[in-house]
């Protein structure tokens, strides 16, 4: 008998429930992380259609491990995109100031 390729692989991209559990938040806090850029579109998450919001799996963990240490994270987002056989370049992060 042969597995399934779901069975032998580690999944990338999961949805919201899934994001929650991860992360040990709520829906709505989730999706405030989101807002807010904390969790970084094209990084962290991402849209695979109008409705359809998917979260990176691996880099959701590592950002609750290291959120607090961003050079150890921005390390792990460089790792990961390193590692993808497409050989894409590293996107930049988005940082938006706060109005004091």
């Amino acid at each position: 008998m042969t597995k399934k390729a779901t069975e032998t692989q580690p999944s990338v991209w999961c949805n919201k429930h899934e994001a929650t559990k991860i992360l040990g938040v709520s829906e709505s806090t989730l999706k405030k992380l989101r807002l807010t850029n904390q969790l970084i579109e094209g990084i962290h998450w991402t849209h695979f259609s109008s409705r359809c919001v998917r979260y990176n799996v691996e880099l959701l963990k590592d950002w609750a491990a290291n959120r607090m240490h961003t050079v150890n994270h921005d390390r792990a987002i460089a790792n990961f995109f390193n590692s993808l056989p497409s050989g894409q370049t590293q996107p930049r992060r988005k940082y938006t100031r706060k109005a004091s």
